[in-house]
């Protein structure tokens, strides 16, 4: 179970890396929305887990690997706008979340629903 500590800087951190991917990273590159979902650290906070997803022309995988070749930059940039003894090792990971999401949901959508009514109605 993570602390209170742990889990509010995981949002500082997460709103931090947002600010710096939307406005100091400057890939001409990459031409889609990125989104900061979640970012899981350490409790040493000597590393953090940050999970991305994209929307547009750039495929994920290569939004996804730009954004890995620029981690030092905005670990860099990080270390300036959140203040903490350690700036942790940024690892970045495809969010797949909404992939998830839709299958479950396309499962849902064959499973035929049939309430006690219905099954009364049938017989």
């Amino acid at each position: 179970m993570k602390s209170v500590r742990v889990e509010r800087i995981n949002s500082e951190i997460q709103k931090a890396i947002q600010h710096i991917i939307d406005n100091d990273l400057r890939d001409p590159q990459i031409d889609a929305i990125i989104s900061v979902n979640s970012v899981d650290t350490t409790p040493d906070l000597s590393y953090a887990r940050i999970y991305i997803s994209s929307i547009g022309k750039t495929p994920q995988d290569e939004v996804l690997a730009r954004i890995k070749g620029a981690a030092g930059f905005i670990r860099g940039k990080l270390s300036k706008t959140v203040k903490l003894r350690i700036t942790p090792h940024l690892e970045f990971l495809k969010d797949n979340s909404m992939e998830y999401s839709n299958k479950i949901e396309g499962i849902l959508k064959t499973i035929k629903y049939t309430t006690p009514a219905d099954e009364d109605d049938e017989q």
